[in-house]
């Protein structure tokens, strides 16, 4: 059966805690928000397993997520554990072998789980897209926190190059997102705006929120995947 729609421009809100009452404090705050989805992250199905994509599901109201696998090998059988797990998306890193996206894709595709790639590390994204079998649904164009940490920049210009060269293609930006990255995600073609820590370690989440939808401008015109 397909999971939930996606629905696009939309704010991902990334929840990376190994604390089940973190996690349970935002999905519970931000239940039931139009234009928000739901990203179960890696650290928090590493401690968790991918059980909390059920339970986050529960806290939430029932909103999509996504299942930030980052699989790396054995990318049909990883695709399986999203959808037992009662994920909505799943995402594959882009750095793993060709085989292994493909089978990822392929996978989700026949499942009827929105397949993502995670670009962070990617030499060249626009030639991965364009060297697989199927198109992912999305990309997310990913600067990690060590990258971060180092001063490197963010990833708006590649964002916009796979943008133009795949226009279909639902392109995420994340790694240290605030108010004003928001604005130029989105500026620079974002589909999804991933947001973490900005929003998880507010002492207000949904003033964080709308912060973010304010920087956006508002979330425009809706496209459902």
């Amino acid at each position: 059966m397909p999971g939930k729609r996606l629905v696009t421009p939309c704010v991902q809100v990334a929840v990376d805690a190994v604390e089940k009452r973190d996690v349970a404090r935002i999905c519970e705050a931000l239940a039931h928000r139009e234009g928000v989805i739901f990203e179960a992250g890696t650290p928090t199905i590493k401690q968790f397993g991918i059980g909390i994509v059920g339970q986050m599901r529960q806290m939430a109201g029932d909103p999509f997520i996504i299942a930030d696998l980052k699989t790396l090998d054995v990318g049909d059988l990883e695709a399986r554990i999203a959808k037992n797990g009662g994920a909505d998306a799943a995402i594959c890193s882009g750095l793993a072998g060709k085989p292994t996206v493909r089978q990822f894709v392929s996978e989700c595709g026949k499942l009827g789980v929105l397949s993502f790639v995670d670009m962070m590390g990617v030499k060249d994204p626009v030639g991965l897209l364009e060297s697989l079998d199927e198109i992912p649904c999305g990309a997310s164009f990913h600067r990690g926190i060590d990258a971060e940490l180092a001063g490197e920049p963010h990833e708006f210009d590649r964002l916009s190059a796979a943008k133009k060269a795949f226009p279909r293609l639902v392109c995420a930006s994340a790694g240290g997102i605030d108010a004003e990255k928001a604005g130029r995600a989105v500026a620079a073609g974002a589909d999804v705006v991933v947001v973490g820590r900005f929003i998880t370690s507010a002492a207000d989440p949904v003033a964080a929120l709308e912060k973010i939808e304010a920087a956006m401008g508002g979330k425009g015109a809706a496209k459902t995947r």
